[in-house]
């Protein structure tokens, strides 16, 4: 492989960090909204279906901030690579 071969791989992986980011940006926006409903539509439910349904979605908040991280981090080392 090339040196423009690589330099090409990492432009593409970037790219594709870029837009894996943006999705979950807007899966994170979207999952925000949920939160919301839920406590405004089933405050209080009799079975406590409203807590069971914002602790899932909290902790798949949780996942999507670890993932961003990760994107991140990838995203470091190939600008690093990029350097050398």
């Amino acid at each position: 492989m090339s040196l423009m071969d690589t330099i090409a791989q990492i432009t593409a992986l970037q790219n594709a960090i870029k837009d894996q980011t943006r999705l979950i940006n807007d899966f994170t926006r979207n999952n925000s909204d949920t939160i919301q409903l839920v406590q405004a539509e089933l405050k209080g439910s009799v079975k406590g279906y409203d807590q069971s349904m914002l602790a899932a979605l909290a902790q798949t908040e949780s996942s999507l901030k670890a993932s961003l991280a990760s994107l991140q981090q990838a995203s470091t080392a190939l600008d690093r690579v990029r350097t050398i």
